[in-house]
């Protein structure tokens, strides 16, 4: 009898979760594919296996506890899951989707070791033209492609770049020429804790920002993988709505519109083509050159401001007067922003058709007048002052080897080098206390070695 009461009870625990069960199976063409991703390396600062700027460097009256010791670090948070799907025509075009998480977390405000989305985005592609709706690559500035083996690494240069909601049509005019025109998120508005929310400056723009490209495409001058001879330039433009209570103690709200714009450069260039498919002796040169200002949002260029209290150099900045304590002490004025400039490349070379080596440059330089340079910010989101990043360098060589077409291995060495804009006892580290040791200010500079293997498994 308990026998069969127990069966009975379980039965009855059935019937909803079939009842509401999902087929293993889709009327649509469904792949699963994605790779598992694990990498291990050595920082010779104390900082993280994502870092986008190096620490100020310990000086001999006042020393860093994260300038002098380094750390090891071991992830799998790259690892990623995608279903693409491929379905029915509509509108005369063929359509298809992607989505795709990694688990990194952080960019949604879960902790590292997350789910969260990467992409999420369907396509109705014509004869000449394509249609993206959804969570992608921005379609400017990018290279074309990136021998780099963490997901962080050189995403300072538009070589990374954020992954938001946006929607773009690309045009196919003439035979080796297209034009890309879109309307794309200004902030991650999904985002908590450290990421920019939906109450957001950039948000309160009233306006999703506009992108744009132009590209130069020709597949008579051989390829490389599946780049052949290409040349694009494009960018976008926008606007912050930076708002304000500090200077009024908190009577009133103040706002400034504060422009948001990028042109880009890229391109890719087959120098020895790949021969019949086969890489071998292949060379090719790719990369990217920028120039903009206010790229915060989205975080445009990967230098975000750390929760403590010193901010990065991703956006605008409030020109009132402040005291040495960084308080407000007259009047209300405008905001600005400095200009950027900057630019990625990468020189690629194949031993053999599953052998190649790659050296990466990156560089980056903000604009600050010295009056910027020299007066402390207000606040986190105020991008001012000595603790501003004014400039920032990374050199890298790496290595790739493909044994198998689903399994890649890869060794790298990156150096990174920052220039602030000034001397500081304070650094850019993810915590709110000082780890220093003696009086005085820490180096206007700093460098980390960055030195990680890592291996890929697709599926």
């Amino acid at each position: 009898m308990k026998k069969v009461l127990v069966l009975l009870v379980a039965l009855l625990l059935a019937i909803p979760v079939i009842g509401h069960a999902g087929s293993a199976t889709s009327r649509y063409d469904v792949t699963i594919g994605g790779y598992i991703k694990f990498d291990m390396g050595y920082n010779t600062q104390d900082t993280n296996e994502a870092a986008s700027t190096a620490l100020r460097s310990s000086t001999h009256a006042r020393k860093d506890l994260y300038d002098e010791y380094g750390n090891t670090f071991m992830s799998s948070a790259d690892t990623t899951i995608s279903l693409l799907v491929k379905g029915p025509d509509a509108f005369g075009a063929k359509t298809s989707g992607l989505v795709a998480f990694n688990f990194r977390g952080v960019n949604t405000g879960n902790a590292f070791g997350g789910a969260q989305i990467l992409f999420a985005w369907m396509k109705l592609k014509w004869a000449s033209s394509e249609l993206t709706i959804g969570k992608d690559f921005q379609q400017f500035g990018m290279p074309y492609t990136k021998a780099a083996l963490g997901i962080g690494d050189f995403g300072q240069y538009l070589s990374g770049g954020p992954i938001p909601p946006a929607v773009t049509l690309r045009y196919e005019f003439l035979k080796n020429w297209n034009f890309m025109l879109g309307v794309i998120s200004p902030t991650e508005w999904t985002g908590a804790g450290s990421t920019r929310q939906y109450n957001d400056d950039y948000a309160r723009g009233e306006l999703p920002f506009l992108e744009y490209e132009l590209e130069y495409k020709n597949e008579g001058c051989g390829k490389v993988g599946p780049n052949p001879l290409r040349f694009a330039v494009g960018g976008l433009f926008g606007r912050e709505q930076k708002t304000n209570t500090l200077y009024y103690s908190g009577l009133d709200y103040k706002a400034s519109v504060v422009p948001v714009w990028i042109v880009a450069g890229r391109y890719f260039v087959p120098i020895i083509p790949e021969k019949q498919g086969n890489k071998k002796n292949a060379l090719y040169l790719t990369g990217n050159a920028f120039l903009g200002q206010n790229f915060g949002g989205d975080n445009w260029l990967g230098i975000p401001n750390a929760p403590s209290s010193t901010p990065g150099s991703m956006g605008s900045y409030w020109r009132g007067g402040v005291n040495s304590k960084g308080v407000a002490t007259w009047g209300f004025k405008d905001a600005a922003a400095p200009t950027a400039f900057g630019m990625f490349a990468q020189l690629s070379y194949y031993f053999t058709d599953q052998v190649s080596i790659n050296g990466m440059y990156g560089y980056l330089k903000y604009n600050y007048s010295d009056w910027a340079k020299s007066t402390p910010a207000i606040s986190t989101a105020d991008y001012k002052g000595a603790n501003c990043v004014n400039m920032n360098q990374n050199y890298a060589i790496s290595v790739l080897y493909d044994p198998t077409p689903n399994l890649r291995l890869g060794a790298q060495w990156m150096r990174m080098f920052t220039r602030f804009n000034g001397d500081s006892n304070t650094t850019l580290i993810p915590n709110s206390a000082l780890a220093t040791a003696g009086t005085g200010l820490l180096d206007k500079s700093g460098y980390l070695d960055m030195y990680r293997v890592a291996a890929w498994y697709f599926f």
